[in-house]
């Protein structure tokens, strides 16, 4: 089971959760469940609106960096 965090635009993978993650920060009705990793991978591809990332703790082959924050 996955947890998007609807607010920050993050997804947790709740399988290999980290503290570093601070799931229980989520407010409740800032989260939504999902249950394959098929929507998730779909989530998190470019061509979605809006564009999720995963979590870098727990989802880091998911995790995607965008380089153009430093530069601004």
């Amino acid at each position: 089971m996955f947890i998007v965090d609807l607010e920050k635009k993050i997804i947790h993978d709740m399988s290999f959760v980290r503290y570093e993650c601070s799931i229980r920060k989520i407010p409740m009705d800032k989260r939504k469940k999902i249950f394959s990793l098929q929507s998730v991978k779909r989530m998190i591809s470019t061509d979605h609106t809006p564009q999720y990332n995963g979590c870098k703790h727990c989802m880091s082959e998911y995790h995607t960096f965008d380089f153009t924050k430093l530069y601004r």
